[in-house]
Formats: structure tokens, sequence, C-alpha cells
């Protein structure tokens, strides 16, 4: 029988569950432990650009025939919804 040539696992290749405390406390351990890793500085958000100004751009990009009225369309949502 196969299972008898197999050696006995005698120890357990994984810790035993954490309460949600101690879990806790680790998770953030491991995050500060990531996070001093970074070495490129996160990217600043962008500032906000003034929406009647951008409208102006796609109208003029439109009338110049760049974009179609589909693209202009979905641009122009795009621009509303943010």
């Amino acid at each position: 029988m196969l299972f008898l040539y197999r050696p006995r696992e005698t120890w357990m290749p994984f810790a035993l569950p954490r309460n949600r405390t101690e879990q806790a406390a680790y998770n953030r351990q491991l995050q500060a432990k990531f996070e001093a890793t970074r070495r490129v500085e996160p990217p600043a958000p962008s500032p906000a650009r003034d929406p009647v100004a951008a409208l102006k751009d796609l109208a003029e990009l439109r009338r110049a025939g760049l974009l179609t009225d589909a693209e202009f369309a979905s641009a122009k949502a795009k621009l509303l919804d943010a």
C-alpha cells in the first residue's frame, strides 16, 4: 500500500489560526513593512480641471472634425460623470 511508504507528518506546515485582534495587529505589521519598501512616492492627485473649459475644448475638436459625434458624446459623458 502506497500510504505506508510515505513519511508521517508530525508537524503542521502552517501556523495555528489567530484570534481577530492578533490577526489585525499582524496585518497592520505586514502592511507597515510593505509600505516601508516603497521606493516611489505615490502619484499626487492631478489638479481639478474646469469642466466648462474641457467641454469647450471638446466642442472645438468636434468642430475641427477630429472627433465624431459619438466620440464627443462619450467624452462629454465621461467628463460630466467625473
